[in-house]
Parts: C-alpha cells; structure tokens; sequence
C-alpha cells in the first residue's frame, strides 16, 4: 500500500544497527543522535547494492565509542556483503585500525600509497614521516610535540616541483624544478626523488 514502509528500508536499518527500525523509520534526522544517523546514511548507501563504498570522514564528530561501533560496522559490511569502503578521512588512528592499503595525499596528489602497516611503521615520503612523527607519543615525555613547519600551498599556487618541497626537510634542488611521480620505495610507492635509483638519488 502507498505510504507503508518498505521492508527493505526496514531490513536496512535493522542491518546498520537501528533499535526498533520499523518505529524509527518515520522518525525525523533530530530525533536521532549523531551515530544513529550515520548508521542510516550508510544504510541508504547500501540500498544501490554498490561494490565500493566511498566513506568521507565517516566518524568525525562522533564520540570515540561510537566512531568505534562504525568502524565495527563498515568491516562487517564488508565482510558480509563483499563489498569495498574507500575510507577519506585524517584520523590516522582510524586508518590504521580499518584499512588495508593507504593512499597519503598532499595537495590533491598522492605522495605515498602502500600497505597500512609499512605506510605507518616505515614511512618512505618525507610527509608521511612529518605526519606520523606528529602524533603524541604517550611513553615519551617531551616539552614539544613534532609539527610540519609552513603552510599548505593554495591550489591555485602549488608549487614548481614536488608541492611539498618547500616544507621538506630533505628538498634536493631536483624537487624544486621537477614533480616526481610515484617511486617504488621498498613495499610501498612515494611520490619523492628520494627514491629515484636511475637518478643516482638515495
């Protein structure tokens, strides 16, 4: 009949977590917290039976148990209905417990793609290591967390070269005239001089 919820919105939201789904689902955004209506955007997402599920800063806002319960559910999605989560967010944190592979970008370019664990433990592009050496360390009491020196660049102003090169502690004077592409760098790929062995550069 018109106007009746349909099972399979139902089904959907049951599937994502919502208590009571066939009550809610007449329910309006405000009557929802934060993490309920992330479990309904991403049951709406799974109405179209996609193969890739594209996840943008899925848990910011979201308190730290409840970004843990959506993790939590975007694995089991995977794992129940085959499909894939493309992951976009800077919670290094999140990344290192959801993913498998990491693209790390700067400036709309990937400057280093791999394998979590390398990416993360054994990182092969000067920004990377500037990114994980930022995190606070907890066993390590210091007066001065590790930050990036300068600023991003404006898009309409990257800079000739590689984009990074003027924040890079380790800028050849190649960086500055010439963009690299991505390099192997042992099990992932950076996008950095560093590791250009027909260039002579180490």
């Amino acid at each position: 009949m018109p106007g009746r919820p349909c099972k399979r919105a139902i089904g959907l939201l049951e599937d994502t977590g919502i208590p009571a789904a066939a009550q809610r689902i007449d329910h309006y955004p405000h009557q929802f917290s934060g993490g309920m209506r992330q479990r309904v955007v991403i049951a709406l997402a799974l109405a179209a039976e996609p193969k890739l599920i594209v996840a943008d800063e899925p848990t910011t806002a979201l308190d730290v148990s409840i970004q843990a319960q959506i993790i939590t559910l975007l694995k089991n999605i995977c794992k129940d209905r085959g499909a894939a989560v493309m992951l976009i967010t800077h919670d290094m944190g999140v990344i290192a417990e959801t993913c498998d592979r990491v693209a790390v970008m700067y400036a709309g370019r990937i400057a280093e793609i791999g394998p979590v664990h390398q990416v993360i433990n054994q990182p092969a592009h000067p920004y990377t290591d500037g990114l994980m050496a930022a995190i606070p360390d907890m066993s390590i009491d210091r007066e001065r967390l590790n930050q990036i020196d300068g600023a991003m660049p404006r898009l309409n102003a990257i800079p000739t070269g590689c984009a990074y090169n003027p924040r890079c502690p380790r800028a050849l004077d190649r960086c500055k005239v010439a963009r690299p592409e991505l390099l192997e760098a042992g099990a992932t790929r950076a996008a950095c001089w560093l590791h250009d062995a027909a260039g002579g550069v180490r």
